[in-house]
């Protein structure tokens, strides 16, 4: 009779090599390396226009871009990083 727990220690052992754990962080650094390069050059580039980039030039994941990808690259372009969210539209004394 097999042993019921079996399947717990059928996962990567500590001893393993992790070079395939670092390739998605590889890739994530070359993309912003990459963009940031790019944001150099054309500081003005929009956010979707820098995705296409990047999903032409490099594998990383699209996931990423706007919450990893893109931040970085304009802080590593020495651009200041954008705001967020829609513009709050100004009250006036008719409103309230």
């Amino acid at each position: 009779m097999p042993w019921p727990y079996e399947d717990i220690f059928a996962g990567p052992s500590p001893a393993d090599s992790p070079d395939e754990d670092w390739v998605l962080l590889d890739e994530l650094e070359r993309a912003v390396s990459v963009l940031a390069e790019r944001l150099r050059h054309e500081p003005g580039l929009s956010r979707a226009a820098g995705e296409l980039f990047c999903k032409l030039h490099t594998n990383a994941p699209g996931i990423h871009f706007r919450a990893l990808i893109w931040p970085l690259a304009r802080k590593q372009a020495g651009l200041p990083a954008q705001k967020r969210g829609r513009p709050r539209r100004a009250k006036n004394s008719a409103e309230i």
